[in-house]
């Protein structure tokens, strides 16, 4: 028996001393502390046999086809890049002149009520562009 090895079958509460010859270990290193683990007991996975069906051979297995969508801009539908387009020229359309405050309050009142509205007409036909870019998009698609 080397003395390395030890054996744990030993019920006893007493410690194992484990003598390293010290003519085994390099310069600079130390002996690792040697933990004693009780033996593991494995039960076997339930083997299964495949299922075989007479007369059936099974087709040998094909390696499966990648295909990868190129996302250069030529490759678009007409749909798409008339999609595109809507949402490009609702993005690049200007907002309204916002008003400058004159002093009087009722000017300044019913010029921010003006340049709301005029906000809330851009944000529709803002949403409208896209909406009809979408609709004729999914027409030629």
């Amino acid at each position: 028996m080397d003395q390395d090895d030890f054996y744990t079958d030993d019920t006893r509460n007493a410690r194992v001393r484990v003598i390293r010859h010290p003519a085994a270990l390099r310069p600079g290193t130390y002996p690792a502390p040697v933990r004693a683990y009780p033996p593991a007991v494995y039960s076997p996975a339930p083997m299964y046999q495949p299922a075989v069906y007479p007369g059936y051979a099974p087709a040998p297995m094909q390696a499966p086809v990648i295909v990868q969508r190129s996302t250069r801009f030529a490759d678009l539908t007409n749909g798409e890049v008339i999609a595109l387009a809507a949402q490009a020229f609702a993005a690049l359309q200007s907002l309204p002149a916002s008003p400058a405050p004159v002093g009087d309050v009722e000017t300044d009142v019913s010029n921010l009520i003006a340049y709301q509205s005029a906000l809330a007409t851009h944000a529709k036909r803002d949403e409208q562009l896209r909406t009809v870019g979408a609709l004729v998009a999914k027409l030629l698609a």
